[in-house]
């Protein structure tokens, strides 16, 4: 039986246009070039599908979910979209912010966005079982890393400190919250974060399609400050790069 691995990527659709799709071809691309370094993947028919679907389906805010499933015999690349289910947080879920728990685990290569059906059963069941939104990863070191649908961010003063991105996906809302953060004055620290630690910091958020910036509530049961003014100014100005975004796409 012919091996195959799938690449994706979920993205949102607001408007009927892909949010930061050109990220999300190229960060697409390179999972599949983490397979094999000469696998090749259309831009032109990644947008082409993406824009089918949402054509299709008639999705005005919604998510959907690109494939490539990749034939390791073979080296052929199927490309595939669809419209998927889609949980954001309520106006009460930004406002008070939201209860995550910590999970041991290590994903292989977390640079590479590959499906992993048994991890998301894993979690999806600890989500559901332990009422939280999130399940953040903690290493063998014990310490985070991120979420298991999220990046996962810290700020003290004026720091946001984050995981070393050798050891966490890059993701795409990461790259512009970063960017954000910046033009206030935050600066960014990449380093581990051992889970005793937490308790030293003011405040939490995760990132990510669905969740854009989302304050956390707790980590376990630890508690951090939901309305850190930094922390909210971030979210209304990464609102209006996700805006301008939206406006000026074209395919």
């Amino acid at each position: 039986m012919n091996k195959k691995i799938v690449a994706y990527e979920v993205l949102r659709v607001i408007g009927s246009k892909p949010l930061f799709a050109k990220d999300h071809y190229q960060r697409l691309l390179n999972s599949v070039q983490s397979v094999d370094k000469d696998l090749y993947l259309s831009e032109h028919g990644f947008f082409k599908s993406i824009l089918f679907t949402i054509s299709k389906y008639k999705i005005v805010n919604g998510n959907i979910k690109t494939e490539a499933v990749i034939d390791l015999q073979t080296k052929a690349i199927t490309l595939s979209c669809i419209h998927i289910l889609h949980h954001y947080p309520s106006s009460e879920d930004y406002k008070n912010g939201v209860d995550t728990v910590t999970y041991k685990y290590v994903r292989e290569n977390p640079n590479s966005k590959i499906w992993n059906q048994t991890l998301r059963e894993i979690t999806d069941n600890i989500i559901a079982s332990e009422n939280v939104y999130e399940v953040l990863y903690q290493n063998e070191n014990d310490c985070l890393t991120e979420g298991s649908r999220s990046n996962l961010f810290f700020i003290n003063e004026n720091d946001l400190i984050s995981a070393p991105e050798s050891d966490i996906l890059k993701g795409i809302t990461r790259k512009y919250i970063i960017s954000t953060a910046g033009s206030l004055g935050l600066r960014l620290i990449e380093r581990s974060i051992h889970i005793e630690d937490i308790k030293n910091f003011k405040s939490a958020f995760i990132s990510g399609t669905s969740p854009m910036i989302l304050p956390l509530k707790k980590i376990n049961s630890t508690e951090f400050d939901v309305n850190n003014i930094l922390l909210r100014k971030l979210m209304s100005d990464f609102d209006l790069i996700v805006d301008d975004n939206i406006r000026n796409f074209e395919f």
